[in-house]
């Protein structure tokens, strides 16, 4: 399939501004008519491509910018600073998100790595956000998965094996060491980050993630800000606050919001809120949505 038709498919799959769920597991496609200025918020780990328009995610000083000629891979959890380049409401930014972290993805990684010597990790340290030029392999993997979103019969009978061949494209290319080390290297950062997510409206302290990790404080403390550039509480409010956003962009209160992500007070939620965001939550809840779910926008400080 060419990029033209997978573009027309995406764009005939999302009607509506912002993100649009697909039937596939763990598959958005989303379109944004304007550009969008610099803002951070957390990336999951995730495949995410551009097929028209541009995008620019900036992470510890590097810049990365990828479009219709090359895809961003995200393997674990990571503040992340992006803007929309190119967007119009005559051609807008169309692309999608496939998260990386659904059973099909992890059988995928886990089936390889058992059937393919040379996919060793290896012992180099592999960054968490890498972007790779778009290849023949991935394009027609792709393509072929977009497809099945226009027949119900092949989306009920191969969405699994087509979402496997396009992981498989994936980890033979550039970006595939970095997903097998994520994988291999990171479980014990991994649940400690799992345990967050699922707890994450609970009081949560230090000694919980590492223990969750099977680490001592300090060494989780080192080993966390290593993966994520964060420090342990510094990444815990940001998430709490990258959920409430989500949930005041869908219409949730500010007090409801606030409750469910774990704030006993809403006037520190409200002030937290407006440091990381530059913005009140009730002027987000106006002006949210403006880019797709990847990454949920604070305000850089």
């Amino acid at each position: 399939m060419k990029k033209s038709e997978i573009i027309q498919l995406i764009d005939r799959h999302t009607v509506e501004e912002g993100a649009t769920n697909t039937p596939l597991e763990g598959l958005q496609l989303y379109r944004t008519s304007n550009p969008v200025k610099r803002i951070l918020g957390v990336y999951e780990p995730s495949i995410c491509a551009i097929v028209q328009g541009s995008k620019r995610a900036y992470l510890s000083g590097t810049t990365h910018i990828y479009d219709e000629n090359q895809y961003l891979c995200c393997t674990r959890p990571l503040p992340v600073e992006a803007e929309v380049v190119e967007a119009s409401p005559e051609k807008p930014l169309l692309g999608f998100l496939l998260s990386i972290e659904t059973r099909t993805m992890v059988e995928t990684v886990l089936e390889i790595a058992a059937i393919d010597s040379s996919s060793d990790s290896g012992t180099e340290v592999m960054p968490g956000l890498t972007v790779v030029k778009w290849d023949d392999e991935f394009t027609e993997a792709l393509g072929r998965m977009l497809e099945l979103l226009d027949d119900p019969v092949a989306l009920t009978m191969l969405s699994n094996g087509r979402m496997k061949e396009l992981m498989f494209a994936v980890l033979r290319g550039k970006a595939g060491s970095s997903i097998r080390q994520a994988f291999a290297g990171m479980q014990k950062i991994s649940r400690a980050l799992t345990f967050l997510r699922s707890n994450l409206h609970e009081a949560i302290s230090i000694d919980d993630l590492a223990k969750q990790a099977g680490m001592s404080r300090a060494v989780f403390h080192r080993k966390f800000k290593e993966v994520t550039t964060y420090s342990p509480i510094q990444f815990i409010k940001l998430h709490r606050l990258n959920d409430a956003s989500r949930l005041i962009a869908n219409g949730t209160t500010v007090g409801e919001a606030a409750y469910q992500v774990g704030y006993s007070s809403q006037s520190q939620f409200s002030r937290d809120f407006r440091r990381y965001f530059g913005q009140s939550p009730r002027q987000w809840g106006n002006t949210a949505g403006l880019i797709g779910t990847n990454v949920s926008a604070v305000e850089s400080k």
